[in-house]
């Protein structure tokens, strides 16, 4: 198994729930938080710290109201590619 931890994030967004995927490596998380964070990520200062690595224009939108845990975020690279 990897390093990557990938979540998915639903943010409050005026009366809209919005969700963002997010995979990061836990080495990037704060030294001595990594397993905290990763099994309680909706605890307030953990999802301070998760809210600041999601991109900026997400960030903007609100806070984070759930966390879930997902297997693998892949971004697919088919350049021009078609599957019918």
């Amino acid at each position: 198994m990897g390093t990557d931890i990938c979540w998915l994030v639903t943010l409050l967004y005026e009366d809209t729930l919005i969700k963002c995927a997010l995979k990061i490596d836990k080495w990037d998380l704060p030294e001595g938080r990594i397993y905290d964070i990763q099994q309680y990520p909706m605890e307030p200062e953990n999802r301070a710290v998760i809210h600041a690595m999601l991109p900026l224009h997400v960030q903007t939108c609100g806070p984070i109201v759930a966390v879930e845990e997902l297997f693998e975020v892949h971004i697919a690279n088919v350049k021009g590619e078609r599957h019918e």
